[in-house]
């Protein structure tokens, strides 16, 4: 009957326990199931096998994890870590108060969590061996963290270093390891479990009040055994009015010294102090000598041969026929542990006899101290020590397993090398400060002092302040493990790290940003600042200008550069009147996109229509006119072929043809770098920017135009005034007139009849002084000052405009200026200069713009309704010229005038090629 009922106990109860997990091993149980955070696969598996023998075993997912507990599978992927408090309070309670718990609180990085000293799945009772917390595994555990190079010992004031290796040397660590007592104290033994607080607070089981409290749970009646030093009243009633037991036996180097040695070292240098002695090793002779003198320099001065080469045999009559290799990690049981796991141990043990062993580095009998200048370990002459084998051409350097393979000469020329070997700064970072001195891992190794996630921590042992700074920042602090946040490394490099301030980090820190941010850095790269940046210009405001270089923060932090409170005063650092407006210029826009800038996105629009319009319109009427104009051509060159030229018409006078060189000059300096900068992304315009001395000559070329621009603008709307009043006319009969440059109905006239005539329609218009093409480009003029003056003005002083202007007018005002810029270039080198010069009545050069002379014959032909308007006038005497163009004059303006228009055809060739190749 009995029997009976303990089924149906276990049907009821423990059945129901068995299915709820088997639902969740249905996938879990899968070894092959994966998650990937942090970039790095993450396996989801539990051994089923093992968690039914783990302390936890009889309890369903369900408990520790809480939201997998849905009605519906499957649960969310991402669950919350799970809260051992809810059942281990006690213990919860004591770690909260402890160094860990709040550690862990803050969200430091490498803060432990239960899991981590206990395990997951795989929990068991501490007296169990496989149990992490086993007695003999303590140590170890809690050396993970505790021990030299480990990012814990780098980032963290304790007053205690290299504490797993002291402890291994200790009595304490001697009776545990090389004896096997679990009675002998382990950390947590001294330190407490949970509670662990430092020996400054009175809590602490190590403060100075506690410690002989602590000793004496396993050294019982110190008193008795300390007779010369305790007397057993005053210790039992005011124990803190003597030494505690740390004054005397430092923590963790607690050791009881052997006085007895079996085997003196002279006994050693009858032989080994003969210069002759040698063994046979592969055919060739090994020497056997030890120098004694160098021994006495050594840092094993006073330890006897028999301690590193135990394995001797005193009852031979040649003891050290027993000797094998020396194994210093019987001393050193922490460092050999560390060894033994690093890349070179592993190597070491698979066989490659390049890896270093301990004799490579420290040497065999004369092993000088780290701080001996003499000794290869030396701060200075580390580098060199390492790169016997990490060098070009060395047999480790071939090696596929290393994924740098020239370390030694990156070193040298980085900043660290260049402070240690050229300035001597000691200071200076070298190999093992970065990769330890022996627990040497891949980068990809996740204990790596080197890998991504624990750089920041080895790199603050020296830049401590700009890793408080990072860890700080988002990318130092993400709530996402799955993102690949980047670490000193990824903007600075490892073995080629440069100053910041040269020019190849500073050409070098954009693209950076961008391998990461690709849409931001392409967006930063149309702005005004990305533009001058990609010429060379390296005081253009590049990324860490204005998010700095590591406290970089959303911008809706307030303590962020670009929070609301901040981006001001963040402007004002190259932008000394920058106000608030100002700051609505947008650093990132793109005129691509409709739904974030609108107003960019139709300018552009707007303007790339006006471009299209007009180059459509005028290029269809240049190709119309080109059939005729080689008409014209072929008669003008049988009618006027042999005949000397004496008359000519003067059509423009000295005052306008020095305008128009002016004109020349100021445009085709505007145009080239203009185009230079709307095209910065081409080779040709960074040849260019550095051609003529960098973006800053340019900047002040640009101006120089500008300002020569609108000078001879201003000095013609004069001269105009000045004719106006001479003429005795008001303003509009003095622009409407039949002889102005204003459009009238003549002009769509001779434009219809033009049409005709290209089309073989009609005879060729009589034109007056003025064709509607030039009016057209004379017009351009004052169009081009209006729109690309004025859009320019609010570039060169943007502090001022956005006064009254939001800060994205700005932006608008750059669309425009580089449109409207473009429009300008385009259209006078094709279609003004196929018009003036191009055309094959003219070609190469029309040089009435340098002479003001025409030839009668050609001025009759070509504006024969003028001509006549003067014959009629009786004017014509006074416009005719007889005279000779001096052959060195017109050879003069041959050169200059071929000149500029080569300038010009050039710039329109890089202009297409770049729209067609390069340009977005």
């Amino acid at each position: 009957m009995k029997k009976h009922i303990l089924f149906l106990v276990v049907i009821f109860f423990i059945y129901p326990l068995l299915a709820e997990n088997d639902v969740c091993l249905e996938c879990h149980s899968d070894p092959e199931l994966t998650t990937e955070r942090g970039g790095e696969e993450v396996s989801l598996f539990v051994n089923e096998n093992i968690f039914a023998t783990s302390v936890h075993g009889d309890l369903e997912c369900v408990s520790c994890h809480a939201d997998a507990d849905v009605e519906e599978f499957p649960h969310p992927e991402r669950l919350s870590s799970p809260h051992c408090g809810d059942c281990h309070d006690t213990e919860q309670e004591k770690y909260d108060i402890g160094f860990h718990g709040k550690a862990f609180a803050r969200g430091d990085r490498y803060a432990p969590s239960c899991w981590e000293c206990h395990g997951t799945h795989d929990i068991y009772p501490e007296t169990d061996v496989r149990s992490r917390v086993f007695k003999m595994n303590i140590p170890l555990l809690c050396g993970r963290c505790h021990r030299e190079g480990a990012p814990v010992a780098r980032i963290y004031k304790i007053p205690e270093h290299n504490i797993l290796e002291n402890y291994s040397q200790s009595i304490h660590g001697e009776g545990l390891f090389k004896k096997g007592l679990i009675v002998t104290a382990a950390c947590a033994d001294c330190h407490d479990a949970h509670q662990i607080l430092p020996h400054t607070d009175p809590r602490s089981s190590i403060a100075p009040e506690n410690i002989a409290k602590t000793c004496t749970q396993c050294h019982s009646r110190i008193e008795d055994v300390h007779v010369k030093v305790i007397k057993g009243e005053k210790w039992r009633n005011d124990p803190s009015s003597i030494p505690t037991c740390t004054d005397c036996h430092i923590p963790h180097k607690a050791r009881k010294e052997s006085l007895l040695l079996s085997l003196s070292d002279r006994s050693c240098l009858l032989c080994h102090g003969n210069k002759e002695i040698h063994k046979e090793e592969d055919g060739q002779q090994v020497s056997l000598y030890v120098n004694k003198e160098k021994i006495k320099q050594s840092v094993h001065r006073e330890v006897p041969c028999v301690k590193c080469h135990s394995d001797v045999d005193a009852s031979l009559q040649r003891p050290c026929k027993t000797a094998g290799k020396v194994d210093c990690a019987s001393c050193h049981i922490d460092l050999g542990e560390q060894y033994k796991h690093s890349g070179h141990g592993i190597s070491r043990q698979k066989g490659l006899e390049e890896a270093p062993d301990c004799k490579t580095c420290h040497g065999t009998h004369l092993v000088l101290s780290a701080n001996d200048e003499n000794s290869p370990i030396f701060r200075s002459n580390i580098p060199r020590l390492c790169g016997d084998c990490h060098r070009a051409g060395s047999n480790i350097a071939a090696m596929d397993t290393l994924s740098q393979h020239n370390v030694l000469t990156d070193y040298s020329k980085s900043i660290h090398g260049q402070r240690l070997e050229k300035q001597g700064l000691l200071p200076a970072a070298i190999c093992s400060d970065c990769h330890t001195s022996h627990n040497i891992l891949n980068h990809k190794h996740p204990e790596s002092s080197v890998n991504p996630r624990n750089i920041p921590a080895t790199c603050s042992q020296c830049h401590l302040g700009i890793y408080k700074e990072f860890t700080n920042s988002i990318h130092g602090k993400s709530t996402d493990k799955n993102k690949n946040l980047p670490s000193c490394t990824t903007c600075h490099s490892s073995h080629t790290i440069q100053f910041v301030g040269k020019d190849k980090f500073m050409t070098e820190v954009t693209a950076q940003c961008g391998s990461c941010h690709k849409e931001l850095a392409e967006t930063y790269l149309e702005t005004m600042h990305g533009k001058t940046y990609k010429l060379g210009y390296l005081k253009a405001a590049k990324c860490s200008d204005c998010h700095t270089a590591h406290n970089i923060l959303p911008p809706d932090d307030p303590r962020s550069s670009l929070s609301i409170h901040n981006i001001t005063k963040t402007c004002m650092k190259c932008h000394e009147d920058a106000s608030a407006r100002f700051t609505g210029y947008l650093t990132h826009a793109t005129h691509h996109d409709r739904t974030k800038y609108p107003y960019l996105y139709y300018t552009y629009k707007a303007m790339t229509f006006l471009l299209i319009g007009v180059f459509s319109f005028f290029g269809l009427h240049t190709l119309l006119w080109l059939p005729r104009s080689i008409e014209n051509y072929r008669r003008r060159k049988k009618a006027h072929q042999g005949k000397k030229v004496n008359y000519y018409i003067k059509r423009f006078d000295l005052s306008h043809r020095i305008t128009h060189l002016f004109v020349i000059i100021s445009f085709l300096s505007l145009a080239v770098t203009g185009m230079m900068l709307k095209f910065s992304g081409m080779p040709w315009a960074k040849f260019l920017a550095d051609l003529i001395g960098g973006v800053e000559v340019a900047g002040t070329i640009h101006r120089i135009g500008a300002v020569i621009t609108f000078g001879y603008f201003l000095v013609h709307l004069y001269l105009i005034y000045k004719r106006m009043k001479a003429s005795g006319k008001n303003f509009w009969q003095f622009i409407t007139g039949p002889h102005s440059m204003m459009f009238n109905k003549k002009d769509v006239q001779d434009f219809i009849a033009t049409i005709k005539w290209f089309l073989w329609l009609g005879p060729r218009p009589k034109y007056g002084r003025w064709t509607y093409w030039e009016k057209f480009d004379y017009f351009a003029v004052f169009w081009g000052v209006a729109v690309i003056g004025l859009s320019g003005l609010m570039l060169w002083f943007p502090e001022f405009f956005t006064h009254f202007l939001p800060g994205w007018f700005i932006n608008v005002a750059g669309i425009i200026h580089s449109d409207e810029a473009l429009l300008a270039v385009g259209f006078i080198f094709t279609i003004h200069f196929f018009n003036t010069h191009l055309r094959p009545e003219s070609f190469p050069m029309d040089k009435v713009i340098f002479t003001g002379l025409v030839p009668v014959d050609e001025y009759k032909e070509d504006r024969p309704a003028e001509y006549e308007y003067l014959k009629s006038q009786d004017k014509l005497k006074k416009v005719v010229v007889k005279t000779s163009i001096d052959k060195r004059k017109e050879r003069f303006i041959f050169f200059m005038g071929m000149t500029f228009l080569t300038i010009g055809i050039t710039i329109i060739v890089l202009i297409i090629y770049s729209v067609l190749f390069g340009y977005k």
